[in-house]
């Protein structure tokens, strides 16, 4: 039986040193074996059996060194082994990409199967891909879960393809956990998903998936714990053998570092990723300082000089022969209720009730019309997708108080007027996104604002700007917006006996809080 002291001294350093579990097993019967081999052979010249297991121990040398030169051979016969900082710190970061493609081809595989065996109902073919595009709500249902999934799936698959390298090379457990840290970066800083008609790669400088990023952070948690638990099971064992001399590890000449192929790979790799990631920490610390100065600087004294021309525009005397429309009959939202989202502080109570003229035209505003938008689609509250409000006389002009909610996209027509005559012809007036009427929620200043400024329109202007607690909350540097749209009669000729407010059913939700004709020219 060999001294089981010295069998466990070996043992508990290859432990340490993160032995993979076969390996661990086969050195140890091969010490065990030549521990035999050199106390039969003392046995065999004629010393006592405790002499001859003194000389086995004395021939066999110190064990701690034995499995360091064990397991040195082990990593030096592996490329994994013999390039660690390249193989966990900067290899996952380009594996994700491929694992991300893996991932979408199992799931397009699954898919094809599917369809195989079940029917074509289960088949994503390209119709059903543009008929889910054309509904963003369904196509975000649907593929949001999927695109969290196959982020996860590549980043358990990364890992477990590079857990298995470094197992089969003997790494220490820390380059494991260099693995999983550089796992969770990616997952953090890069997007790759289906949107409707594409497919994106990305790295972004602003962090996402923070949800994501937990997967390998638990993981490197996890195997750090069964490090410590298998070295927990040689508690009792001393780390030196004792009554054995100590020995020098094996020392192998080395190249010169930069005589190694590998070393000019790993050079290139790392400035790719480092330049990278430089501009964007630059990018980001410039975008925050920029940020702060417009915040407490810029934006401000931008704000307050709008506020001081809305003042001034609606300090303005009324326009002569101007006819106020009641839409009182009409309204289903008062300004003190909630115009989009279900809170019910999100609202135009800041916009006081009463007779308003903004640029020398008044308007009677009492509450809103809202009218039904895509957007809307899912809520419990459903509303008209057409108004029609009756006028009668002749005018050159239809002025309204307006705007919308849920306009993310500006370009397309968020809805219509139909204008009746009296000899039974209609005309329509299309209202487009971003020239006539802007997102209810927006920018009044003008450094930064992007599209979300201005309208288009010259006959467009912005007519109020307030605020209310949930656009505080949620986004501080934004305004609510109404506007003023002056549209043109093409046949002011003709007397007008009704108008219809007609809602596209884009993702926006339009509504109008004043309308008012232009009675000047055709009244006499």
């Amino acid at each position: 039986m060999p001294d089981a002291i010295v069998i466990a001294q070996f043992e508990r350093r290859l432990v340490e040193m993160g032995c993979p579990s076969r390996r661990l097993a086969e050195h140890v019967h091969e010490l065990a074996e030549h521990y035999e081999d050199l106390k039969q052979a003392a046995l065999e010249e004629g010393l006592p059996e405790k002499e001859a297991e003194a000389q086995a121990r004395t021939l066999l040398g110190d064990p701690v060194v034995l499995a360091e030169n064990a397991l040195a051979v082990l990593r030096q016969s592996s490329w994994w082994g013999r390039h660690p900082v390249l193989s966990f710190c900067v290899l996952p970061l380009f594996a994700f990409m491929v694992a991300e493609m893996v991932c979408w081809g199992a799931l397009w595989g699954l898919c094809w199967l599917l369809g195989k065996v079940f029917g074509p109902a289960y088949w994503l073919d390209a119709s059903t891909g543009h008929t889910l595009s054309d509904n963003l709500k369904v196509f975000n249902s649907f593929a949001a879960p999927v695109n969290s999934g196959m982020h996860l799936g590549a980043i358990l698959l990364v890992l477990f393809v590079f857990y298995r390298l470094g197992r089969r090379a003997a790494v220490s457990v820390w380059w494991m956990l260099a693995a999983c840290a550089s796992c969770a970066f990616i997952s953090l800083y890069s997007i790759m998903e289906v949107r409707p008609r594409n497919f994106i790669f990305m790295v972004s400088s602003n962090p996402s998936n923070q949800l994501l990023a937990v997967a390998p952070l638990l993981i490197a948690i996890g195997l750090f714990i069964g490090q410590r638990w298998r070295e927990r099971r040689y508690a009792g064992v001393p780390s030196i053998a004792e009554n054995a001399p100590r020995m020098a590890p094996v020392v192998r000449p080395r190249k010169a570092i930069y005589k190694i192929p590998t070393y000019w790979v790993a050079a290139i790799l790392m400035l790719a990723m480092v330049k990278p990631l430089c501009w964007a920490v630059t990018k980001a610390i410039l975008e925050i300082a920029q940020k702060k100065e417009l915040y407490t600087e810029v934006w401000p004294v931008e704000r307050a000089a709008t506020m001081a021309l809305l003042k001034t525009h609606q300090s303005a005397p009324p326009l002569p022969n101007e006819k106020i429309i009641n839409l009182k009959p009409f309204l289903n939202r008062t300004l003190a209720d909630a115009i989009a989202g279900t809170g019910k502080d999100n609202n135009l109570s800041a916009l006081a009730v009463g007779i308003h003229t903004f640029n020398g035209v008044p308007f009677d505003v009492q509450g809103v019309v809202k009218l039904q938008g895509n957007a809307l689609a899912d809520g419990n509250e459903k509303f008209p997708t057409k108004i029609n409000i009756p006028i009668s006389g002749k005018c050159s002009r239809v002025y309204l108080l307006h705007g919308a909610s849920h306009l993310d996209t500006p370009g397309n027509r968020i809805g219509w007027l139909i204008l009746h005559y009296r000899d039974g012809s209609t005309t329509r007036i299309d209202i487009n996104g971003g020239e006539h009427v802007l997102d209810w929620w927006g920018p009044i200043y003008n450094t930064d604002a992007g599209d979300g400024r201005y309208t288009t329109s010259p006959d467009t202007e912005l007519a109020w700007a307030g605020s209310n607690p949930d656009i505080k909350e949620n986004a501080d540097d934004f305004s609510l917006r109404l506007y003023q749209t002056a549209l043109a009669n093409p046949y002011p000729e003709y007397e007008i006996s009704s108008i219809d407010y007609v809602s596209a059913l884009s993702g926006a939700s339009p509504f109008l809080a004043g309308l008012t004709i232009d009675s000047n020219e055709y009244s006499r």
